[in-house]
């Protein structure tokens, strides 16, 4: 699985890269059919955080977009949305025999 971060400034946010490559590590491992993920974050000039999330799957490719007042919490709350998607996803494409 490839993670890839895309941001629009170029500032010090080496710490949420970091903390944004784990989380998005972690929480994927659980999901062998999941390809590659993108993330996107709104630049710091703007009150509200933006982060868009990008996941290519076997044969889809699903997206999830969330605000806050953090990149942190952004993350968080696209993550949220991303779970019910791949459980539907899941569901559907893996169904128990």
């Amino acid at each position: 699985m490839d993670i890839k971060l895309d941001r629009s400034s170029t500032s010090s946010e080496n710490d949420f890269s970091a903390y944004a490559n784990e989380k998005l590590g972690r929480y994927f491992s659980h999901y062998p059919f999941v390809q590659s993920v993108q993330l996107y974050l709104r630049a710091k000039k703007h009150a509200t955080k933006k982060v868009k999330i990008n996941v290519r799957l076997k044969g889809k490719a699903i997206f999830a977009e969330a605000k806050g007042l953090r990149h942190h919490d952004a993350l968080e709350n696209a993550l949220q949305k991303l779970e019910i998607q791949l459980q539907k996803y899941k569901g559907k494409r893996y169904k128990a025999a």
